[in-house]
């Protein structure tokens, strides 16, 4: 259950200024992370909270999975999706770069090249519109392997860890530019981000930014038990599990009714 302190700054985000924008990331934060990550499914219950939620307030899905994957795993009218760590998204926005086609072929040649490494043990490469993803979390002796394996990536594309797993990412993406997207499609009031790993940080960050322009914010870091990065609590306001997402956003749909009641 959610603590006073987190209700408390709840009902204050609800009592600030709108419109109201609630981004949050998806694996390990809206779902527990998966063995697989085709293995993940979002809760009935944590489904119509984000129904409830998008008819009071502008809700994004901001995820590091590829604009299609999330659209299945998020099937709910009225959000809006920033994927492949922004460099995909729902809408169009001068703030999101322009993906390169050309760039697929060697990312693939790339995949294939890792994968000869890897035959037989407990690597799976997901292969996502424009970046890709190893993960190993079958197998966390890998690790380092892996990242010698990723030193020298193709031109255009970046390295970013993540919670047993190491994606190759377009240069000139990442969450930050997700927020900026949504910021510039929105003109928010009032801003709230959730999220649990490495490239949230940088959401938060974002986020905080947005201060200097008056408008109203707060950063909910997920704990994910063990794996969760100390510079994404750090960078967050306030600390809550994973568990305890369906219900603060519940009663986040409450307060925004009315926050004296919730």
């Amino acid at each position: 259950m959610i603590d006073a302190v987190v209700r408390k700054r709840l009902r204050e985000f609800a009592d600030g200024s709108a419109p109201w924008l609630i981004a949050t990331d998806l694996d390990g934060t809206l779902a527990p992370i998966a063995l697989h990550p085709g293995d993940v499914q979002l809760g009935a219950a944590t489904l119509e909270t984000l129904r409830e939620l998008s008819e009071l307030a502008h809700v994004a899905i901001v995820t590091g999975r590829d604009l299609a994957a999330a659209r299945a795993l998020v099937p709910v009218n009225g959000v809006e999706f920033v994927a492949s760590h922004g460099s995909e998204a729902s809408f169009s926005a001068a703030a999101l770069p322009a993906f390169a086609p050309v760039l697929l072929e060697p990312l693939e040649t790339f995949a294939r090249k890792v994968e000869t490494q890897f035959l037989g043990e407990a690597l799976h490469v997901e292969r996502k519109a424009c970046s890709l993803a190893f993960h190993y979390r079958a197998n966390p002796v890998l690790a380092q392997r892996l990242r010698v394996a990723l030193q020298e990536l193709p031109e255009g594309f970046c390295l970013q860890p993540g919670r047993r797993v190491l994606e190759v990412l377009p240069v000139g993406g990442g969450k930050d530019t997700a927020v900026a997207a949504l910021v510039e499609r929105f003109r928010p009031g009032s801003v709230l981000a959730l999220g649990d790993d490495l490239t949230d940080k940088a959401m938060f960050q974002a986020v905080h930014a947005l201060q200097i322009e008056g408008i109203s914010v707060l950063a909910l870091a997920v704990a994910g038990g063990q794996e969760t990065p100390l510079e994404v609590v750090e960078a967050g306001d306030l600390l809550v599990t994973q568990p305890e997402v369906t219900e603060l956003l519940s009663f986040l749909a409450a307060a925004l009714v009315d926050p004296f009641l919730a």
